[in-house]
């Protein structure tokens, strides 16, 4: 009885794994990709688990930006008391304050640069004495002058924005969302935090900070880009395979002649119909749709700042940027090659799609 359920319990735990693994991308593009060859006759076969070839985002130490730290001196609480900002500068001088996250030492930077700010407009109205103006004057100099490295930093040495350009994630799911609404909004949260950098820094303090936690959550969380980034490599690699079966197939020989289908062509047909238009396209479209708006926020967010570490700039130009984007070309080029290599084919058979 033991022996027989335990057999029962392996068949299960096997049928739970066997669903697991239907339920992947890759086994979606490796499936197409091995009716395609065995229908063509191919002993060729796709293999999807090498590592991805995408350049390596820069490491934290090569992001991070030097920027003037006001406890070597000049952040006096005696300057500060008249700004109401001595609870502000305590906390970060705390011991818990000097490990600030980036999420919050972003909030601090602009809390007490709105606070600075304000306090020096109030000083000159209220005629203060010229040596307290002077003071905060050399405070705000610094913060102000630093202000843009602060917001770099705050944003592009967290934790939450490395994790969208790891290699390690998964690709995104066959079907669902995999958090692509709330990652964009965070990122937008984000590009209008940069903005702050620009004009002539007169802005009342921004709603955003209040839920800055929950933007760096979203996007810890999902891990939207990352998983982005493997799908389309993965999904580049799977179409310039099956691209180059067919167009090796069509150099060898006519799969048909006077453009009448044969048997072996209509074989070739449902696997276009039932691996590529159903399951493939589907994916692909999203991808696109999606990776278009992921790379526009992307490329935006970064272009707010002049002050970005030349690693960094150069992963964004050649992985983010659509423009210069050498990932995302290769993608247009394996799709376009992908979809001349069908209408070949189906125009050889008299099979392309009547309009």
């Amino acid at each position: 009885m033991q022996t027989r359920c335990a057999h029962i319990l392996v068949l299960l735990i096997a049928l739970i794994l066997s669903g697991c693994d239907q339920g992947r991308p890759e086994t979606m593009m490796e499936t197409y990709s091995s009716r395609l060859a065995n229908s063509l006759n191919s002993d060729k076969q796709l293999d999807l688990s090498s590592p991805l070839k995408i350049p390596v985002f820069p490491r934290r130490r090569d992001r991070i930006l030097p920027v003037k730290d006001l406890r070597q001196g000049l952040l006096e609480v005696f300057n500060l008391r008249h700004c109401r900002l001595i609870h502000l500068v305590a906390e970060r001088n705390s011991s818990l304050g000097k490990v600030m996250p980036p999420s919050k030492q972003l909030v601090y930077e602009i809390e007490l640069f709105i606070g600075l700010r304000d306090c020096l407009q109030q000083l000159k109205m209220a005629n203060a004495e010229p040596e307290l103006i002077t003071q905060v004057e050399s405070i705000f100099r610094i913060k102000s002058d630093n202000f843009e490295k602060a917001l770099w930093n705050g944003i592009f040495i967290s934790e939450a924005v490395e994790r969208n350009f790891s290699l390690s994630e998964p690709a995104l799911s066959l079907d669902g969302e995999d958090g692509f609404q709330q990652s964009v909004r965070a990122l937008e949260v984000l590009d209008q935090i940069a903005a702050l950098n620009k004009g002539n820094r007169d802005w009342t303090r921004p709603e955003a900070l209040d839920q800055m936690e929950q933007q760096y959550q979203t996007l810890y969380n999902h891990r939207y880009g990352s998983r982005w980034l493997r799908s389309l490599y993965l999904v580049t690699q799977t179409l310039r395979f099956n691209a180059e079966l067919i167009q090796h197939r069509l150099q060898q020989r006519p799969l048909c002649y006077n453009q009448t289908a044969t048997s072996k062509a209509n074989i070739v047909k449902n696997v276009f119909q039932k691996y590529y238009i159903s399951q493939l396209q589907p994916y692909m479209a999203r991808l696109d749709q999606q990776g278009k708006i992921w790379l526009r926020i992307n490329t935006q967010l970064i272009n707010q700042f002049t002050v970005t570490p030349a690693s960094t700039k150069n992963y964004y130009t050649r992985v983010i940027d659509p423009e210069t984007s050498q990932l995302w070309h290769n993608y247009l080029e394996a799709r376009n090659q992908h979809t001349k290599a069908w209408q070949n084919l189906l125009r050889q058979c008299g099979l392309m799609p009547k309009r």
